[in-house]
């Protein structure tokens, strides 16, 4: 098998990052992703910086395993042959702005009357429902509006935006989750369904305990810095090199080993730091302890010396670090890849791996309307002289 979704088609028309990571995942497990954009410009990620070889490196890190075709929805033409996609396929993705589907004449109601199998997989900024649904939404907005933002930094400095679009990834790995469940439900009822995934829904999942806190306890979450919230020590510390390690001895069976490690076992006689309930009261001189330390080592020691006492430590990596990371590239996380117009590139690789059918990078991210010969052909059976006719009243 391709994938464990061989046989699954996905009608991709969704732009930027949500909706793309989505069938992206997607097309990952093997399904057949057609990605129908624009005329002319595409996607519009297509045009974000930077640039390798003339292509948006923005673009193909969320559309590899797509065919690209090319249709201008202006057209009347446009909404038949969108028609004959769907038809034949299982799974209709996109991101726009609640209601824009229904402009365009694809109202979901309607399409399950025509294919009562299909899976609607909707990504917007608020939801189809409710006060903000027609608000336009990006990931910074969702972080602000979320609160993720306001835990985010030092205590006595500002709200701090993430450094990558994580509410964007978040919603795209939700809207495949329901992508998924839609799909095993099908199997079930032969009833296709629509699938909701919220920016803003997605962004207040990742506040961890923040609302539970906020209603059961009366506690409103804070920056916290590099702290960890739970247990401690756990934080981040200057080596003698000049480096940061991140060093987790906050569980208690953790925190006996850091003690031996480091000398200071006259620690464990006292209840208030050899177990966290008293640690909790002790935060600041916990961290001093380790900080104190670790400034006497280099960071090869601490690692080396963390990892045989099995007390969690990492160094802080720089991007150029991480991409040479030697359990990424052993996890084919950093993959090199053969396109048919410019040779070989690195990109990311699936996350997921599966035993049988493990999910790989089938085709790498398509020029803009690749594949329009191959699909209105192949798919819809147009004759080359339609293809043609199609191209000149530009159409496709």
């Amino acid at each position: 098998m391709r994938g464990a979704l061989e046989g699954i088609r996905v009608i991709d028309l969704s732009r930027v990052i949500a909706g793309p990571h989505c069938s992206m995942i997607l097309g990952d497990f093997g399904a057949d992703v057609i990605k129908v954009e624009k005329k002319g410009e595409g996607d519009m990620a297509r045009g974000y910086a930077p640039f390798f070889k003339g292509e948006s490196t923005y673009f193909m890190t969320h559309n590899r395993n797509k065919r690209s075709i090319t249709l201008d929805f202006r057209k009347p033409e446009a909404q038949e042959i969108l028609h004959r996609l769907l038809a034949d396929a299982d799974v209709l993705v996109e991101n726009f702005r609640a209601g824009t589907l229904e402009k365009m004449g694809l109202a979901p109601e309607e399409l399950l009357k025509l294919k009562p199998g299909l899976i609607i997989t909707r990504l917007s900024g608020f939801g189809q429902d409710g006060p903000y649904k027609n608000r336009v939404c990006f990931d910074a907005v969702g972080q602000s509006v979320s609160g993720l933002m306001d835990i985010t930094g030092e205590p006595d400095g500002k709200p701090t935006m993430i450094g990558t679009y994580v509410c964007d990834f978040t919603s795209g790995l939700y809207g495949a989750i329901g992508t998924l469940a839609a799909l095993q439900a099908r199997q079930r009822t032969g009833r296709g369904q629509v699938v909701d995934v919220s920016l803003l829904d997605a962004a207040s999942s990742l506040t961890h305990s923040a609302i539970i806190n906020y209603y059961q306890l009366g506690e409103v979450m804070k920056r916290n810095g590099n702290q960890d919230r739970a247990s401690y020590p756990a934080n981040f510390y200057e080596t003698s090199d000049g480096r940061l390690a991140f060093i987790h001895a906050g569980q208690d069976g953790a925190f006996e080993n850091l003690c031996r490690m480091i000398g200071r076992e006259e620690l464990l006689e006292d209840p208030e730091f050899r177990f966290l309930s008293g640690r909790i009261h002790h935060i600041k001189e916990c961290d001093s302890v380790v900080e104190a330390w670790a400034k006497t080592k280099k960071m090869d020691d601490i690692l080396s010396l963390c990892e045989t006492y099995g007390i969690p430590a990492a160094r802080v990596n720089t991007i150029a670090e991480m991409v040479r990371d030697e359990q990424l590239l052993y996890r084919k996380m950093i993959r090199q890849v053969e396109h048919p117009e410019f040779g070989t590139f690195t990109m990311n690789g699936p996350v997921v791996k599966m035993s049988e059918t493990d999910p790989d990078i089938f085709r790498t991210p398509p020029l803009l309307g690749q594949h329009n010969d191959e699909v209105y052909r192949e798919l819809l059976g147009f004759t080359e002289a339609e293809i043609e006719r199609l191209k000149q009243e530009g159409v496709i």
